[in-house]
């Protein structure tokens, strides 16, 4: 199981502390913005081997799912409306299963132009309008939601 590092967790150490969290840990955003604040260096145990990590406290990581019956410019559509915003794509995968589309993209959403509602709710409306369900959440919540 991941361990998740909450802001409740961080705020308990005193300013520029070393954390030593295990590798794939769940770190939330608003413990990224206490680290961030309170000077707090981390260090990532790799199978007993302690490394440490600048973390980079500008990015803020979100994927989006994108699913619903494959037509011509689903990906131009989604990418125009992050582009718009100053979003930039990180990593993209898609595929079409039998006449059905899904894609997953991981953003940095560090240089919006939007905020994290407003830009999920225009993914939304895009989705709405094309006859897909487009989701947006960030990354931490995405992946706790599927950890093993």
């Amino acid at each position: 199981m991941q361990d998740v590092i909450t802001k409740e967790k961080v705020a308990a150490l005193p300013d520029h502390a070393e954390l030593r969290v295990r590798a794939g840990a769940i770190i939330t955003q608003a413990a990224r913005e206490l680290i961030k604040e309170k000077g707090v260096s981390l260090l990532f145990d790799e199978g007993g081997l302690a490394e440490s990590q600048e973390m980079d406290h500008d990015a803020e990581h979100a994927i989006v799912t994108v699913v619903g019956r494959d037509r011509v410019g689903i990906i131009a559509g989604v990418a125009g409306i992050l582009a718009d915003a100053d979003v930039n794509i990180l990593d993209i995968s898609q595929t079409v299963l039998q006449g059905f589309f899904a894609m997953i993209m991981i953003l940095d959403l560090s240089r919006s132009q939007d905020d994290f509602t407003e830009l999920r709710q225009k993914l939304e409306e895009a989705g709405d309008e094309m006859g897909l369900k487009i989701t947006l959440q960030h990354e931490d919540v995405f992946q706790y939601m599927h950890r093993v």
